[in-house]
């Protein structure tokens, strides 16, 4: 059985050999690519590279057009700096006044540089793995993005003080991660990724009422697509987890505070959780032993949901290459 079969059979319910390994790299992909990080979210082939040698070598069972999460923001007109070897980032908001927000207007990735090179990360990707492996886009859920181009503390007060101009945002910000997510499923993405971690630092009644519907949209967009969908929420999710549970995606990530077998009780059999343990104090600090351990505390939730295994968040970029090995050997053993 290749990954694609792997995760696509694991997703609708069917046997697999073994559970699908869903670690995520990005700057470790770009240590093993022997490139910067500064190289590697600017250069569709050098990313490209660092995937593929990430799912050749140590079981991973995608590879992801994953670096940095200012594209969109760039596309929407924010200044965004490449540091050599740091993440990519904006110096000043795009949007430092609700007033704003009726300039913005989304941009067309294949006419946006740095939407245009994932894009051709995806096309790339697809060209070189075919459907022996999923290809994964990657894009920003609507509150995330948000936050990427207004300070992330406005964002919230306004949140709460300012709801119409915040949704009116939050929907420009959901059309241009909708069109970039339909370029890359046109490129060869089987999978979209959705990061909204901001979204996890928002209460139930703002989760239920904001992060929720826009999230439930664009999965439901994306399906209509053609293709699947892994949700990527960083942080505590643990009092919104009964709402995540809501939202369509077909595999949710679930960082390492989360309790994870309640995440399993609560998810249902279309939605694969994917966690969890601690990517530094586990898998950077750690060893095999303790990775082993990890592991199987996670394979646990099997009997509940089909799940899937990850790090709660990204790989350091230091790890010890024989750990996240490891994480591919424990899961093999375990099945």
């Amino acid at each position: 059985m290749n990954a694609y079969e792997r995760v696509m059979n694991r997703i609708a319910g069917k046997p697999v050999d073994h559970v699908p390994n869903l670690s995520l790299t990005m700057m470790f992909s770009a240590r093993e690519a022997g490139v910067s990080f500064g190289e590697f979210c600017t250069d569709y082939k050098k990313l490209a590279d660092g995937a593929l040698r990430c799912h050749e070598k140590y079981g991973i069972d995608m590879v992801c057009a994953i670096s940095d999460p200012m594209r969109e923001a760039q596309g929407l007109g924010a200044k965004v700096i490449v540091p050599e070897d740091g993440v990519p980032f904006s110096p000043e908001p795009r949007i430092r006044d609700i007033s704003q927000i009726s300039g913005l207007k989304p941009a067309d990735p294949m006419s946006s540089p740095r939407m245009y090179d994932r894009v051709q990360a995806v096309g790339y990707l697809k060209e070189r793995v075919g459907m022996d492996v999923p290809v994964i886009g990657w894009i920003e859920g609507a509150i995330a993005e948000s936050c990427d181009i207004m300070n992330m503390q406005e964002f919230f007060v306004n949140l709460l003080e300012e709801p119409e101009a915040m949704e009116e945002m939050m929907e420009i910000c959901m059309e241009q991660s909708l069109w970039f997510a339909k370029a890359q499923i046109e490129a060869g993405a089987d999978i979209i990724g959705m990061g909204d971690a901001a979204s996890s630092l928002i209460g139930p009644s703002l989760y239920e009422e904001f992060a929720l519907p826009f999230q439930q949209k664009m999965i439901r967009r994306i399906h209509d697509m053609g293709a699947k969908v892994k949700l990527h929420i960083c942080g505590d999710l643990n009092p919104v987890l009964g709402l995540v549970a809501q939202t369509g995606a077909d595999i949710i990530d679930v960082d390492y505070m989360v309790d994870m077998e309640r995440a399993a009780k609560l998810f249902p059999k279309g939605s694969c959780v994917c966690g969890n343990f601690n990517p530094v104090d586990v898998v950077y600090q750690g060893n095999r032993e303790l990775i082993f351990s990890e592991v199987k505390r996670c394979l646990a939730a099997e009997q509940w949901n089909p799940c899937m295994i990850s790090p709660g968040c990204e790989i350091p970029k230091d790890t010890p290459p024989e750990n996240v090995l490891a994480i591919h050997e424990a899961i093999v053993e375990g099945r």
